[in-house]
């Protein structure tokens, strides 16, 4: 499975009930080298997930650091 190996945590708002939505366009680079772009307004739910991967947890792992 990938994983989020960047993500640009500036680029998404976290929302009261816990989901993350982009605020601007954004590029996830994945470990096996893919580079997923993402469009303002798209919006990630904690257990949600986007092509197998759970955004909203590398979200909150990356806010936590």
């Amino acid at each position: 499975m990938e994983e989020i190996t960047k993500i640009a945590l500036e680029e998404y708002e976290k929302k009261s009930d816990g989901s993350w939505v982009c605020v601007k366009n954004s590029d996830i680079t994945t470990s096996k080298g893919n580079i997923l772009r993402i469009a303002p307004g798209t919006i990630f739910r904690p257990g949600g997930k986007f092509l197998g991967i759970d955004i909203a947890e590398a979200l909150n792992k990356k806010a936590a650091v």
